[in-house]
């Protein structure tokens, strides 16, 4: 039950707008999580919306994340709010879950009700991962509703415009703004500087201080994460594994291609 414990208190953390970092893994591979989550990050989300991972693979990244040494917390964002999907991410053992894609009050409710236990949820009880195979299955259904973070994604128009709403549903701990997907709903994709982007950002952060949740964003640059919290985001998920190997990858190639070059006109 430890990792339901880290869980906890990164939920706390959360809702008490307290400084948190997370991580990206989109490679499935225990490595890559194990990795990533040894950079002492508060905590790692493995992606099944855009990455190709099974519910096998994912269960493998989430077991590397909770036995590397640290409280860092295994999230996952599931390809959608569906509760099928959910309650299997849940069952890995997952400490919570980044949803895409959901638009209304209604929607960010159903996220809740997935991911809770009758007689307040419908979140089915299996005897997996999350509770040790069965053998805490009990210790596990009485903490687990309590433990678990839900972060919501804004990535439409009509998500920005329901963020009240959605930000004042019971058990909703955080918004969450997808930079890309976002704007190329508002159609000036990847291009953060554009007044509707902006506009849209500000709606999302104000309707979220109004109702007491923090907001989180993607960013991928030092200048771009130092602008964004800088402008009233809480925490942040702070690149992602593919980005950091391709351009570590071509950093190191122009210098050895700068290297030779120089070396040939020395001789």
């Amino acid at each position: 039950m430890e990792h339901l414990h880290d869980a906890a208190a990164l939920r706390e953390s959360m809702r008490a707008r307290e400084p948190v970092v997370g991580g990206w893994v989109s490679i499935g591979h225990p490595a890559v999580a194990e990795i990533t989550a040894d950079a002492a990050l508060d905590f790692v989300t493995i992606d099944m919306e855009h990455a190709s991972m099974s519910i096998e693979t994912v269960e493998n990244l989430v077991r590397a994340v909770s036995v590397t040494p640290g409280e860092t917390v295994p999230l996952v964002r599931p390809p959608s709010a569906d509760q099928v999907a959910i309650k299997r991410v849940l069952d890995t053992g997952a400490g919570g879950l980044l949803v895409p894609r959901v638009d209304t009050p209604a929607e960010a409710a159903q996220v809740v009700e997935a991911s809770t236990y009758p007689p307040a949820g419908m979140r089915g009880t299996g005897a997996g991962r999350a509770s040790n195979y069965g053998r805490t299955l009990p210790a596990y259904i009485d903490a687990a509703d309590e433990a678990l973070t839900r972060i919501i994604q804004v990535e439409t128009r009509d998500a920005v415009d329901n963020a009240t709403e959605i930000a004042a549903v019971d058990g909703v701990d955080a918004l969450f703004v997808g930079p890309a997907d976002l704007s190329a709903a508002l159609d000036c994709h990847l291009d953060f500087s554009a007044s509707e982007f902006e506009d849209a950002v500000g709606t999302v952060l104000d309707a979220a201080e109004a109702e007491g949740v923090p907001v989180g964003v993607f960013a991928t640059a030092p200048d771009q994460l130092e602008e964004w919290l800088d402008s009233g985001f809480d925490f942040a998920i702070v690149g992602y594994d593919a980005k950091f190997l391709r351009e570590a990858t071509d950093e190191l190639v122009a210098a050895f291609e700068a290297g030779i070059g120089g070396s040939s006109e020395a001789r």
